[in-house]
């Protein structure tokens, strides 16, 4: 019994210190999610986050081509039920992230951000970014390795108003 309670023990610190990590890492990120209107996707469909958002959260996936973590996380982000939406930062031309896109078989939506305006805007500066964007503001922020079920629990906490 005492090897379960340490157990417990040791995975509550690990969620604790995961959590201070994580509000650390997002401290610059803006609230506002104003940033992610009027965006088109790769396929050329206009989408307004902002305004997807008030409908039900909305998990925003930001990665890069180049990223090794990346790599890992993004066929979990094709699991994620509910809308996920994606912006590749400084991954090449629309063509290169459409052409990567099918290699790996990767199935969610992209906004292409070829010169990293988009990723400035939100303050984002590390690769893999995971958020929820809910009533058009940005929660929930993650960098580094997620795994599925953090991603969809942060969908919803983002629900649920925490």
């Amino acid at each position: 019994m005492s090897r379960i309670k340490r157990l417990l023990g040791y995975g509550v610190m690990l969620l604790l210190v995961m959590t201070a990590v994580d509000l650390w890492r997002s401290r610059d990120l803006p609230a506002s999610a104003g940033a992610l209107s009027q965006l088109v996707t790769l396929k050329g469909e206009p989408v307004d986050l902002v305004a997807q958002s008030h409908h039900e959260p909305v998990l925003l996936y930001v990665w890069a081509s180049w990223c090794g973590v990346c790599r890992v996380v993004s066929p979990m982000v094709d699991m994620v039920p509910g809308p996920v939406m994606s912006i590749a930062i400084a991954s090449g031309s629309d063509q290169k992230v459409a052409a990567y896109m099918k290699d790996k078989g990767h199935d969610f939506e992209v906004i292409n951000d070829t010169d990293n305006r988009l990723a400035r805007a939100l303050g984002i500066g590390v690769t893999p970014t995971l958020m929820v964007v809910h009533r058009g503001e940005l929660k929930l922020a993650t960098t580094g390795f997620t795994t599925l079920p953090g991603m969809i629990l942060r969908r919803w906490l983002a629900e649920l108003g925490i």
